[in-house]
């Protein structure tokens, strides 16, 4: 397949990637700023000295220019060496770069709490952004997302650079973002104050400088404390993926010998839906004692491989995060791992819904070290709901259960061999409505250059509560159901027919691919392929005659023509 056009060089945090090498000479050096000279967090690697000092020269402290007042995650840091090899001549090997890269994650990172409002940047989700400021506002936003902003910490001198460096690369960004066009504001506002006479760039700069400081009271306490995390050993893996539903298995964790921070990983799920079973192998290197990177394959083939992005909570059981693959990094698994103990765990279940009044209902369990045999009575869901079978095979407890027709509607905890399982199952008495997750999604036309960018959809069953009412807070949300899937005019411009070019919608799985990129001779003014449509699901509960639906949008766009990012590809 066609892949998006980038800088002809890759390398990948925790896996063994080539870096193609420039050949042209070195950049002159940098003195650091007299504003930042005194300033910012010293480098004492004599790796990353040598490798970045022919252009930031270090001060009598160890404080080399740009590097020491600037913290950002793994991806950040490897970010800046391809832009330093595309633009600066930057000649450096893939060994050296690695090494590079893991020093400055661990000497110039962020701690724990910096680090997890972005999370959804190093994980390539796509969706809605929380974090929002007036102050950036058409500036930083118009480029990038805010994760990547937010990812990083600077010293004022710093952020002030980094606005300096994008007008001398983008100078249409000075009339299109930067700098204030028209008059000067003039009055006093409406608590008095005088006009704030500052450019959109200088209110990013102090805005920046004053909520991501380079030092901080979280970063600070972090490095105090700051050690190899321990997590080797044996963890449960329960996880999502979008139109293919829940897996369940184990991830076990090899320390790699002389290195405190890396870990072989091998890995083993099953789909609960299909029970599709996959083993994986790969590698882990945990960046700042808590940023997991790792790349796993099947059979070692690269077609199969997923990239790891995983956060290590800092007491070492809980780990959380997204594997994922594609194009555009938009197909991934939704991952949580909990360190493994001597006694039985309920890792998940294949359905999270028990329907009222319904009798032989099957439920698989999927568990950590499963009891030898298993009986009905060591099954408890709480009054109204009987378990009158249970079987065990392969850490998985297949029960059949009845739920009386008056039992209370409601989460339920399910308790096996006294190990309890809060909130694993909704007994409820119908299907009031369907939803289709994600709300919006996005898709790129390609195929013939470009790769494709693919879009998923689940859809889910809900009950209105006890209030009866729709859209509540006290909604119940069920099951994931097997739907019928198709594509409506997204009715946003008149006549543009975009229902008959974008694409497909797998009508089973919820996958929609869209066409090629590129003018289409059959469209009317030879437009490309790129519109709006509706994703709609359908669906008819048993026993009831007349389909449920739900629909989210769906928006079909140009491919990323240019992508300045080495982790497109693991």
């Amino acid at each position: 397949m066609a892949k998006p056009a980038r800088f002809p060089f890759r390398m990948v945090l925790g896996a063994g990637a080539v870096t193609c090498l420039l050949t042209a000479s070195s950049a002159a050096a940098q003195t650091p700023p007299a504003a930042a000279a005194d300033s910012g967090i010293p480098v004492t690697d004599t790796a990353v000295q040598k490798a970045c000092s022919p252009c930031h020269r270090p001060d009598d402290k160890g404080v080399m220019s740009r590097i020491s007042g600037r913290r950002t995650t793994p991806e950040g840091w490897e970010r800046t060496i391809t832009r330093m090899m595309a633009l600066n001549n930057l000649k450096i090997d893939a060994q050296t770069a690695r090494a590079v890269v893991k020093s400055l994650a661990n000497s110039h990172g962020l701690a724990p709490e910096e680090a997890r409002p972005g999370l959804y940047e190093v994980q390539r989700r796509l969706g809605d952004e929380e974090f929002k400021s007036d102050a950036l506002n058409g500036t930083c936003d118009a480029c990038h997302s805010l994760g990547r902003i937010i990812t990083q910490r600077r010293t004022k001198p710093e952020w002030d650079l980094l606005i300096s460096m994008h007008r001398g690369w983008y100078p249409i960004i000075d009339r299109q973002t930067f700098r204030r066009m028209g008059p000067a504001p003039r009055g006093r506002d409406a608590q008095g104050r005088p006009p704030d006479l500052r450019h959109p760039s200088e209110k990013a700069v102090d805005f920046l400088s004053d909520t991501f400081p380079l030092e901080t009271k979280d970063w600070s306490g972090w490095t105090a404390s700051m050690r190899p995390a321990r997590i080797d050993g044996t963890w449960t893996l329960s996880g999502w993926e979008v139109s293919k539903g829940p897996i369940y298995g184990k991830v076990v964790l090899t320390p790699v010998a002389g290195a405190a921070d890396e870990f072989t990983n091998t890995t083993t799920y099953t789909y609960a839906r299909t029970g599709e079973q996959v083993s994986r192998t790969g590698r882990v290197t945990i960046y700042t004692g808590f940023q997991w990177r790792g790349r796993t394959t099947v059979g070692g083939a690269d077609t199969t491989a997923l990239r790891e992005v995983m956060f290590v909570e800092p007491d070492w059981n809980a780990i959380e995060g997204r594997w994922f693959a594609g194009g555009y990094d938009e197909l991934g698994i939704d991952v949580k791992l909990q360190r493994a103990g001597a006694g039985l765990t309920v890792v998940g279940m294949d359905h999270t819904a028990l329907k009222t009044g319904g009798t032989g209902q099957t439920l698989k369990i999927y568990v950590a070290n499963a009891p030898a045999s298993v009986a009905a009575r060591d099954l408890d869901f709480g009054p109204g709901v009987t378990v009158s079978a249970a079987t065990v095979a392969s850490d998985v407890i297949t029960a059949t259960v009845d739920v009386a027709a008056g039992a209370a509607i409601g989460p339920r905890a399910l308790v096996v061999g006294g190990t309890a399982k809060p909130g694993a199952i909704t007994v409820y008495d119908k299907v009031d409505g369907i939803r289709v997750t994600p709300t919006w999604n996005m898709s790129r036309v390609g195929g013939v250059v470009f790769p494709k960018m693919f879009a998923r959809f689940d859809a889910w069953a809900f009950n209105n509560g006890p209030d009866k009412k729709p859209n509540t807070d006290d909604d119940l949300r069920l099951d994931a159901v097997v739907a019928q899937w198709s594509l409506e005019e997204y009715k946003a411009t008149f006549e543009d027919e975009d229902l008959k070019f974008v694409g497909a919608i797998d009508a089973a799985s919820g996958i929609f691919t869209p066409n090629v990129e590129g003018p289409n001779p059959q469209r009317k003014g030879e437009r490309n392929n790129m519109g709006d449509v509706w994703a709609v699901a359908s669906y008819t509960p048993p026993g009831a005659t007349t389909p449920l639906k739900g629909r989210a949008h769906l928006l079909v766009t140009a491919p990323l023509y240019m992508k300045f990012d080495p982790t497109v590809t693991p």
